[in-house]
């Protein structure tokens, strides 16, 4: 693996408008992530910058030094409303370079400031350092820590995410993060084909998860944009070449059959109501009712 190179960058605005997704609103600190899994979508976004899904987005992070002052902006327009931010979702807010840059704590602390709910989902330990907002952040009904967790094979998760902390480190994320009265979900995203997806490996996945302290959890198929598909489908070839020609036939589009999407739809539904995982209040963003301020008459 070669050296990870760091280039700060400066944004006009912070939060960027979601379609087709069940949030409305994102914000990433970095682009790029040194996590390197494999299957991620967001590898896809580096070709905007001329950049290759490969190596380089693995080793060409973007920090965007300007995001907390951004966010302010954009959270202080007459016209917001208040809806939930969904934090991390082209890449993980707290990848390592978090540690030093503190960028994604400084944009907590904007969302404290402007009352204003957010998520974040994550793979990273680090997010343990953050505990005390996202406590503050739990004031407000549509913020949540998620945790994605794909595995729970040690085997597995080594190749697939092969810079991320191990599937027992996010289980005690969710276990001290759940203790601390933070809100705490796990997305089991994305189920992999022949590799992740049988039923007994979501349900071993959701009742960890559940004795972890989780409030929710959803399991969802691998979808493989351009660009994420050729990555991809290089890794199968070398880790799990019986599975190529699976793929191959199933990823004619970047979806897979809507029969596939439904069993893995109802292997989460089953799993949820097993193992009490029911608070379905997922990554969505939800308008903020706020009352309207009191006219104080000044005393003469």
């Amino acid at each position: 693996m070669g050296a990870t190179n760091y280039h700060h960058t400066t944004c006009k605005a912070a939060l960027n408008r979601v379609v087709g997704m069940p949030f409305s609103w994102s914000l990433n600190p970095y682009r790029g992530c040194v996590h390197a899994c494999h299957y991620c979508y967001a590898r896809a976004t580096h070709t905007f910058l001329g950049l290759n899904p490969d190596e380089d987005f693995e080793r060409q992070i973007f920090a965007k030094m300007n995001i907390a002052e951004a966010l302010h902006r954009d959270l202080s327009r007459p016209c917001w409303k208040g809806e939930s931010v969904a934090i991390g979702t082209a890449t993980d807010a707290y990848q390592p370079i978090e540690a030093q840059l503190k960028l994604t704590r400084a944009c907590l602390e904007t969302f404290i400031r402007h009352e204003n709910p957010c998520t974040v989902v994550t793979k990273s330990k680090l997010v343990l350092r953050d505990t005390d907002l996202w406590q503050e952040l739990s004031r407000y009904q549509h913020s949540r820590v998620y945790c994605t967790i794909t595995t729970l094979d040690e085997a597995i998760w080594r190749t697939v995410e092969p810079g991320t902390p191990p599937p027992s480190a996010r289980l005690e994320n969710l276990r001290q993060l759940s203790k601390a009265g933070v809100r705490t979900g796990v997305l089991m995203a994305p189920v992999l084909p022949g590799i992740t997806d049988s039923r007994e490996s979501i349900m071993a996945v959701a009742e960890a998860v559940a004795d972890a302290g989780a409030q929710t959890f959803n399991a969802l198929p691998l979808r493989l944009d351009p660009g994420v598909r050729e990555h991809y489908f290089a890794w199968i070839a070398e880790q799990f070449p019986a599975l190529l020609r699976r793929y191959e036939r199933s990823f004619a589009t970047r979806h897979l059959s809507t029969e596939y999407q439904k069993r893995i739809e109802g292997f989460s539904n089953e799993a949820r109501d097993r193992f009490d995982l029911n608070d379905r209040l997922n990554r969505g963003s939800y308008p903020i009712v706020r009352p309207r301020p009191t006219l104080q008459l000044a005393l003469v």
